[in-house]
């Protein structure tokens, strides 16, 4: 049974697409943000199957395509015109008009689910990164908006970002990092390593925050999965457990403290 994306109009507004379409963003590796560019320098991405969840017309494949030559890639993505158009452009990929929770999507097939630039924009996060991480098999990667202090922040009246031209408010989730890192050690995900990267923001905002943006910073992260004949056993309140660590942290994220 497929699931609805709770917010999924917004994206299909015309002046979202034409920017992907007409003025084909984010489709070379020099025009990749940085948060991009710091995990794909992690992993080969040779012979391994890809599912980039979001792919607007392509420009993922493009990228990967440049670095690692052929790739087995499939894109997916809610808006038709894009993903019409990346058909079109990239005829060696594969693409699909969808979103992750549809039940054709195969779970515990992928090696590598990514997810660029929209993942602040979902407010039900804990259902967002439980599915792309039941997807994958192995690896899961992508960049949202982070804090050091505070709750995570899922309020679209107090911080949002007018999407486009749509007219529309949409959200921008802003995450206290040691609550998601909280987060994605939960059992049910199976993760082993937890690496992630974090910068300040560059330049101007059109979002309208509810904090200074001095605190908010970008991150990247790479998850990697225990295979799923590993059974772990998490147990707490006992004196060894002070000294089982089940998922390894890696985190570079500036004023991070453990």
């Amino acid at each position: 049974m497929k699931k609805p994306l709770s917010t999924k109009s917004v994206y299909l507004h015309k002046s979202k697409s034409d920017r992907y379409i007409k003025d084909k963003i984010r489709a070379k590796y020099e025009e990749a943000d940085k948060s991009v560019k710091i995990l794909l320098k992690k992993i080969n991405f040779k012979n391994k199957k890809i599912l980039d969840v979001g792919c607007a017309s392509g420009g993922m494949y493009n990228i990967l395509r440049s670095k690692f030559g052929l790739v087995d890639y499939t894109g997916v993505d809610v808006d038709t015109r894009c993903v019409k158009i990346a058909k079109a452009r990239y005829p060696k990929a594969k693409f699909f008009s969808t979103d992750l929770f549809d039940s054709k999507l195969k779970e515990n097939f992928y090696d590598i689910v990514m997810l660029w630039g929209w993942s602040y924009m979902y407010p039900n996060w804990k259902e967002l990164y439980s599915k792309l991480i039941k997807l994958s098999k192995k690896y899961i990667m992508f960049d949202n908006r982070i804090k050091l202090s505070g709750t995570t922040i899922t309020d679209l009246d107090l911080s949002y970002q007018y999407y486009y031209k749509s007219k529309k408010r949409n959200y921008y989730i802003i995450h206290n990092l040691y609550e998601l890192i909280s987060f994605l050690q939960i059992g049910p995900l199976n993760i082993k390593n937890i690496y992630s990267y974090g910068y300040h923001m560059p330049g101007k905002t059109s979002a309208k925050l509810p904090i200074p943006k001095s605190e908010v910073l970008i991150g990247s992260f790479l998850l990697e999965k225990y295979s799923a004949k590993i059974k772990v056993n998490r147990y707490g309140l006992l004196q060894e457990s002070l000294l089982k660590n089940w998922t390894k942290l890696n985190i570079k994220v500036p004023g991070y403290k453990e």
